[in-house]
């Protein structure tokens, strides 16, 4: 079963419901994700029948406040 993409503790619970074991890593730069709010599995490894290894990374999904002002200004001159 692929997992890609699903956050990690649904990943390792369907991965378990089928019998596998499961070992989590995570995966980040040397910064690291500043506010950081959504973690997904980017690497899966089938060991064997039994086993997996799976590497997950922290997204920032929603725009920083900074952000946020500059996309704001165009969505509402798009309203208009």
């Amino acid at each position: 079963m692929r997992v890609l993409g699903l956050s990690p503790a649904r990943a390792k619970a369907l991965l378990e419901q089928q019998g596998v074991a499961v070992s989590l890593e995570e995966a980040r730069c040397k910064k690291g994700v500043e506010g950081g709010t959504q973690a997904r599995v980017i690497r899966q490894t089938q060991t064997d029948d039994t086993h997996a290894s799976l590497v997950y990374a922290v997204f920032r999904t929603e725009p920083s406040e900074a952000n946020a002002s500059l996309t704001g200004g165009a969505s509402d001159e798009m309203k208009e």
